[in-house]
């Protein structure tokens, strides 16, 4: 079968593309070359083993290797799940603790600084920090008559102070954040100020704080939407003000949605949006317009009341009239 128009492969093509594959002597260069680089790969493999296997002769004097297969043996039944991470001495620890609670105390605007630094600690050192059980950190809990380690308690003390200082610059960041900013930037701002906030916290109380910041909000937002609204009856300022209230409102939870999906799990997420926005807006709802229907109650019985007044007055001043008459026919 023949190639036609420029597709057609002549000799002289054939010859160029000849040319351009490499030859024997190429491919067995290659070959050498990937051959070398194993070598080089397999000899610094077994220079670690060799290395770990020394490691492992010296530190653990109850096992000792004898080749790098004994050692990949090891490394292969070893449970790395019982090693125990070293501890930090209390003295240390203590000096610590002092300088940061110092620098927050003494310097200002320190805060942020003192959080990266702790971060960095934490994620690339693998330094772990004192933990509080959920819903114990802002709570006095022992026992009067308990037996304490009065160092643990200093350094809790130290540690529980350091991280409130850091909590309250936290919040007052996520409430002074400007609505001017750009959406996306406030949200990643919000958000990691959260994530900031659950490395010093258990993710119970920082949901539980973030849900109260946001209840209180929403409220006033729904306050001040219904007390700008200005419409004829109570009832139609009550639709205009709701109304007026749903751009922010989605807004809002869209914030939320995104803060909460890299935080928390999707279900958490639902939760507390339904409990933060959707009941919070329910209740609000439900307490106005059960007080606009007893204003309107109350003011009918007011009416009616009065109704009831007036024509017993009536009857009162009909009934005197009707008495005084047979007296003046009298007279007459």
């Amino acid at each position: 079968m023949e190639w036609g128009g420029e597709y057609s492969l002549g000799s002289s093509n054939l010859d160029c593309l000849l040319n351009v594959l490499p030859g024997e002597l190429e491919f067995q260069q290659i070959l050498n070359d990937i051959d070398e680089k194993i070598k080089k790969n397999s000899s610094r493999v077994e220079q670690c083993l060799k290395d770990l296997q020394s490691e492992v002769n010296e530190k653990c004097t109850d096992k000792l290797l004898q080749n790098t297969t004994d050692c990949l043996q090891w490394l292969n039944n070893c449970n790395f799940s019982s090693l125990k991470p070293s501890s930090t001495h209390h003295r240390e620890l203590m000096e610590f603790l002092r300088t940061l609670q110092t620098l927050l105390k003494n310097e200002q605007n320190q805060e942020e600084t003192i959080l990266h630094f702790l971060l960095d600690l934490s994620s690339q050192c693998g330094v772990s920090f004192p933990c509080t059980p959920s819903g114990t950190s802002f709570e006095f809990t022992s026992s009067l008559h308990a037996i304490e380690d009065n160092s643990a308690m200093d350094v809790k003390s130290l540690w529980d102070d350091v991280r409130l200082h850091l909590r309250r610059f936290l919040v007052n960041r996520l409430q002074s954040q400007e609505e001017t900013n750009a959406l996306q930037q406030r949200m990643q701002f919000k958000t990691q100020c959260i994530q900031q906030l659950l490395f010093l916290y258990p993710e119970s109380e920082v949901l539980t704080k973030y849900q109260n910041m946001q209840n209180k909000l929403v409220s006033e937002l729904l306050q001040n939407c219904l007390l700008s609204s200005c419409a004829e009856t109570n009832f139609d300022k009550v639709v205009h003000g709701y109304r007026s209230s749903i751009p922010t409102l989605c807004t809002m939870i869209e914030e939320d949605l995104y803060i909460l999906s890299s935080t928390i799990d999707s279900s958490s997420s639902l939760k507390f949006i339904n409990e933060t926005y959707l009941d919070t807006i329910t209740e609000e709802m439900t307490v106005l317009l059960e007080s606009e229907l007893q204003f309107k109650e109350n003011a009918l019985h007011i009416v009616k009341a009065s109704k009831i007044s007036k024509k017993h007055r009536g009857t009162v001043h009909a009934v005197a009239h009707l008495g005084v008459l047979p007296q003046h026919e009298e007279s007459i």
